[in-house]
């Protein structure tokens, strides 16, 4: 069943950024934008996002070197490189932002597995007796992240607020984005950044994403 997102946009940005800018462009993204867009984007090198309440420094630990930002939604340890990367911003009002999270998290995971079925037909949503403890994102799979003979294959973390809901996952394979849009609503537009949009993300990372303050704030 697919979510009611009505006025769906579709962005597959293939634009090189940093990765501070990859955070700060999802939350210019939600904060700019009247309609639930879904963006997808990918890594021009290997790089680490961790959750909003995450410690810096248990974190460094397990990075191995690689560049390190802190997401603004929650959740554990990601590395990305070879990943597809999934933003979906909901704007205040429309019906996904009046569920409890964890049905939100529910809802983007099944209407996503529709169309990783069509090339994993094994693909399911993890049950409890899948969940297991650990700050490593793909190595501690959660209730409703997909899995893929018992190896998890997409996760991704919610942030609520006055503005709006903003997912950010990822997703190991090769899938295809349209399909992967049309999973959360038939038919959308294709979404274009205007410039403001694009000026409060290059001041998002200059001054948030792309600070210690940020990153290093736990």
């Amino acid at each position: 069943m697919r979510i009611m997102m009505h006025g769906l946009q579709f962005w597959d940005d293939r634009e090189a950024r940093t990765p501070s800018g990859h955070m700060a462009m999802d939350e210019a993204l939600l904060l700019g934008s009247d309609r639930p867009t879904i963006r997808f984007y990918r890594w021009s090198a290997s790089a680490v996002t961790f959750g909003y309440a995450q410690k810096y420094w248990e974190v460094r630990v397990r990075a191995g070197g690689f560049p390190m930002i802190r997401r603004w939604t929650g959740g554990g340890v990601v590395f990305h490189g070879q990943d597809l990367t999934i933003a979906v911003a909901v704007p205040h009002g429309q019906e996904l932002c009046r569920l409890k999270a964890r049905l939100v998290y529910r809802k983007i995971h099944e209407a996503f597995l529709h169309s990783v079925k069509e090339s994993l037909p094994g693909a399911r949503l993890a049950d409890s007796g899948d969940c297991r403890p650990g700050a490593a994102c793909f190595e501690a799979p959660t209730m409703d992240d997909i899995l893929v003979g018992g190896r998890k294959i997409c996760g991704g973390a919610l942030r609520r607020g006055k503005a709006g809901l903003l997912y950010q996952g990822s997703l190991h394979g090769t899938f295809s984005a349209p399909s992967l849009a049309r999973s959360l609503f038939s038919h959308f537009e294709t979404f274009k950044p205007n410039e403001e949009m694009l000026r409060h993300q290059s001041r998002l990372e200059r001054e948030k994403y792309g600070t210690e303050a940020w990153n290093q704030m736990r």
